[in-house]
């Protein structure tokens, strides 16, 4: 209620756009680019949540959307908004292979998990399984859900096998070179953002249909491990709402 009480340091006129995001490497890759499409009277905001939310350990479909609702108010304390200057909430995710059928799980002497276009690797496969049936458990309640904090609108979209497999073609980036690959993904579109809608549409990339059937499609056999995305379909949404003002 406290966060309700704030005065807004927006224009009456503007409204957040907020990105709930696995980490900064999204923020870097995306937060500027997207500022620049998404305009007129609206803000970019990211929400970092340093992790996967669907995944983290007492995540359940019975507080995943208070787990979401927390993280909106954190940033509502943490940047000094109120709940009424945001407009629509985004959430993007991994989707690691979280679909694919348990028998593609496999045992592997390493630490953490492997990734390939067919299999994921593990040092203990039953703990990977746990983690898929979690994860995709708790995307499915979120596909079919598009409001939070009561009555905010949300949807969720999702990078497969990973943000760094879409966005640059390389499912197996180390976690001392993400940072680096972002920063190259701002420098290359920031400037020319139609350029990054055009990529972000490419048929190698961008699954076929409504936002309904690209999850469908990859959900099935090992798509999830394969470079898919449905952030096309943000993207042109925001830009068929632009254009209509």
């Amino acid at each position: 209620m406290h966060s309700e009480k704030r005065v807004s340091i927006l224009g009456k006129s503007k409204k957040i756009v907020l990105f709930i995001v696995e980490g900064i490497t999204d923020e870097i890759s995306l937060s500027l680019i997207l500022s620049k499409i998404i305009e007129k009277d609206k803000i970019v905001k990211f929400k970092i949540i340093n992790g996967d939310v669907t995944s983290e350990y007492g995540t359940k479909l019975s507080n995943i959307l208070i787990k979401i609702t927390d993280k909106i108010k954190e940033f509502i304390v943490k940047d000094i908004y109120k709940k009424t200057d945001i407009q629509n909430i985004i959430h993007l995710v991994d989707i690691d292979g979280a679909y694919i059928d348990g028998s593609l799980i496999l045992q592997k002497d390493i630490d953490g998990f492997e990734y390939d276009t067919q299999n994921i690797y593990a040092k203990n496969v039953e703990d990977v399984r746990k983690r898929n049936e979690q994860k995709s458990g708790i995307l499915n309640k979120l596909i079919g859900t598009d409001k939070v904090y009561t009555d905010l609108s949300y949807r969720i979209y999702f990078f497969s096998s990973n943000l760094e497999h879409v966005l640059h073609n390389n499912q197996k980036v180390s976690e001392s070179q993400k940072n680096e690959y972002a920063q190259m993904f701002e420098d290359k579109f920031a400037d020319e953002p139609y350029r990054f809608i055009e990529f972000i549409n490419k048929v190698e990339i961008a699954v076929n249909g409504d936002y309904k059937d690209t999850w469908d499609f990859i959900k099935k056999d090992t798509n999830s491990l394969n470079r898919y995305t449905n952030f096309h379909i943000c993207i042109n949404d925001i830009l068929l709402v632009t254009e209509g003002n």
